[in-house]
């Protein structure tokens, strides 16, 4: 049921249930990273893939959302960085009833804006949002201004890269984190996730 309602964001717009959506209780959300051409994923994103089946697997009834789609600087391959990362965590035991569509970004703001409408979708409550130790505070930062009613949990993958590859990834964080901060406030609005927040 709640797969048929996603399709709306994904670009079909024309399969739309009137049916109420299944209540998601806990949703996990695993933030994209990279692949290569040949649909290999990073070990980054194999390490954010690998502490979002950990939660998945504390929780087995909760449900599971890979981002990312298709990029020069991160995806060339066939296939969506988001469904590579899904065929990841099947591998890993995952059921393929545990996941929701792909939220198919490019970028971070991205992923807290295209996640909106899936999570509203199947009435997510909470969500726990994995993602790595020097991308975290720009995370927290985009997903408490876009989705901002949202109950959110955080959860930190720690990177194991040479000190001057992670040094590198840290000083690109510090650049983003004012660039993305600016757009938020220029180009972008806190998404309502329900009636509540109406005022």
């Amino acid at each position: 049921m709640c797969s048929s309602l996603l399709w709306l964001y994904n670009g079909d717009k024309t399969t739309i249930s009137n049916e109420s959506p299944s209540i998601v209780a806990q949703l996990v959300i695993i933030l994209g990273n990279k692949n290569d051409k040949f649909g290999n994923l990073s070990p980054i994103s194999k390490s954010r893939c690998q502490l979002g089946f950990n939660l998945f697997k504390n929780t087995p009834s909760s449900k599971i959302l890979c981002t990312g789609g298709f990029g020069k600087n991160f995806n060339q391959s066939p296939n969506s960085h988001g469904s590579i990362a899904r065929e990841y965590l099947m591998n890993m035991g995952a059921p393929s009833t545990a996941f929701l569509n792909e939220a198919l970004s490019r970028f971070t703001i991205e992923d807290a804006t295209l996640t909106a409408p899936i999570i509203k979708a199947c009435g997510a409550k909470s969500v726990d949002i994995v993602s790595s130790d020097f991308h975290i505070e720009r995370v927290k930062l985009i997903f408490e201004y876009i989705q901002p009613s949202l109950q959110k949990q955080f959860h930190v993958v720690s990177t194991r890269l040479p000190e001057n590859e992670l040094a590198r990834l840290n000083a690109h964080e510090a650049v983003a984190i004012k660039r993305d901060a600016h757009s938020l406030h220029q180009h972008f609005s806190p998404i309502i996730q329900s009636d509540k927040d109406i005022p």
